[in-house]
């Protein structure tokens, strides 16, 4: 059997954490995910080697390999320069023929799973060093073709002139090869996101659910305000329930590969969105996730509607808690000071005499 490392491709259920120089950190950690039992959605990854093994078979590598050479002292306008060109020759260079039928079979294998003919899939930047938001991520591509051209636009997203600067002034490599996620899109009724910690106070006893109709960008990116649902982490019981407004909805647009937005009927604006055996499944599904990485985390989520419970239940993304986990917990009490400090105090302030 060839060897991992040599791999075009692999199934998330062949990676794991550990596989994250292979695979980049998103896709190892969906691998991490199928093995601690956390309900994924299914695809498979193109590694990093194959990414490298276009730049090569294309016969580009060289050419971008000198933009670092010619940017010199690196300023934005310099960068930019150097982005065009580097987007540029990946995006028009046609996908090398050993790539294309790997790519291509494991996207067929997994439309027969999904009994989906052009499964629409996301195409999601998947860097071994976390660089945030500086690549690109696409979703609801469809077919064979758009999945080649999607593909070739994630990995120039590599290139453009923030990711560059962020590197250069990082004191990394211009050239920089990243892996792809390849997932079935979730067909999201309802999606949203699952904090394992109440993040209003940082209470570790409560779980929090943001949830809205439609895909997840609506809620991540703040252009609805969800329902949110507070659960007791022990009982899993819903202690307290804020029905958003969630005016609109991220759909899938009919036939192509694209999303927009639509508006939600008013009877569903106030009604909630989650069903009480969804919120419980989604709470243990989050204690779950907190228990298998041993600290708090943000984890993002849909329901599929074409799914039945609890299977729609399908976690897209974990990410550590990153506010309250920083925070250091204040002392309950004042500390008694030792006696080296009594003596430097007396010495600042003086002593009474009597």
């Amino acid at each position: 059997m060839e060897e991992k490392e040599k791999r075009l491709t692999l199934w998330y259920e062949e990676t794991d954490g550990k596989d994250f120089p292979l695979v980049g950190k998103k896709n190892a950690n969906l691998g991490e995910m199928i093995k601690a039992g956390i309900p994924v959605s299914p695809g498979f990854a193109l590694t990093i080697h194959a990414n490298n093994r276009f730049l090569e078979l294309t016969g580009i590598k060289g050419t971008i390999e000198t933009q670092i050479e010619t940017l010199g002292h690196v300023t934005f306008d310099t960068a930019k320069h150097a982005s065009a060109i580097a987007m540029e020759l990946i995006e028009s260079a046609e996908m090398p023929a050993l790539l294309e039928d790997d790519i291509l079979e494991n996207y067929d294998r997994l439309c027969e799973m999904s009994q989906c003919p052009s499964c629409p899939v996301a195409v999601r930047s998947s860097g071994a060093v976390s660089m945030p938001g500086q690549m690109e991520t696409y979703l609801n591509i469809c077919g064979e073709k758009d999945l080649i051209a999607y593909i070739r636009k994630c990995w120039s997203s590599a290139y453009n002139t923030e990711a560059i600067m962020y590197r250069m002034n990082k004191g990394m490599p211009f050239l920089f090869n990243i892996g792809v996620g390849i997932p079935k899109m979730v067909n999201s009724r309802v999606s949203g996101i699952i904090f394992t910690i109440n993040p209003i106070n940082g209470d570790m006893s409560k779980i929090s659910i943001d949830a809205s109709y439609g895909l997840g960008e609506a809620v991540v990116s703040g252009l609805v305000t969800p329902d949110t649902y507070l659960v007791d982490k022990v009982t899993f019981e819903l202690i307290k329930l804020v029905v958003g407004s969630k005016e609109i909805q991220c759909v899938y647009r009919e036939g192509s590969s694209d999303i927009v937005e639509t508006s939600v009927d008013e009877e569903k604006r106030v009604t909630r969105c989650l069903s009480p055996e969804e919120v419980k499944e989604l709470a243990r599904v989050g204690k779950l996730i907190e228990g298998y990485y041993g600290k708090a985390y943000d984890i993002e989520f849909g329901i599929d509607g074409d799914m039945e419970f609890p299977h729609n239940v399908i976690i897209l993304q974990v990410r550590p808690e990153s506010v309250w986990s920083k925070k250091e917990a204040a002392p309950r009490t004042e500390r008694k000071p030792d006696a080296m400090s009594r003596i430097v105090s007396q010495l600042m302030t003086g002593v009474r005499l009597r």
